[in-house]
């Protein structure tokens, strides 16, 4: 792992070599956590290829609306544009999932759900 972060609601970890960001969040997620992810996720990545994204919901509870996501999604895209991004819930997040899927299409990113962070990873690499 080349850098991370952690803070109540999120951790990022980003791997140089494969250019493989994972960002896990947990408890309950507010716009301010989306926000302050994206920040730290510029830091991060700055400079760097970024392939692949897995998103880990697994450990969270969404307390942001749909807009609030979609515009997160977005501001994420604008800065990194990976050529997949995995989606892991061990419950279906549809809503979430379709936002995701609508807001990556532009972009030409692959998005799929997982229940694991092994799957995920075994996909997104996969393709790298």
């Amino acid at each position: 792992m080349d850098a991370s972060t952690f803070s109540r609601s999120f951790d990022l970890r980003f791997e140089e070599g494969a250019g493989l960001l994972t960002a896990r969040f947990e408890g309950q997620v507010t716009k301010s956590d989306l926000d302050a992810a994206n920040a730290r996720l510029r830091q991060i990545t700055e400079g760097r290829a970024v392939n692949a994204i897995i998103l880990d919901a697994r450990d969270s509870t969404p307390r942001y609306s749909p807009a609030e996501l979609i515009d997160s999604v977005e501001e994420t895209l604008d800065d990194i544009t990976p050529k997949r991004c995995a989606f892991v819930s061990p419950e279906p997040r549809n809503e979430a999932l379709m936002l995701i899927e609508t807001v990556s299409f532009p972009y030409a990113v692959r998005v799929q759900a997982f229940s694991t962070v092994d799957a995920a990873r075994d996909w997104v690499l996969g393709a790298l």
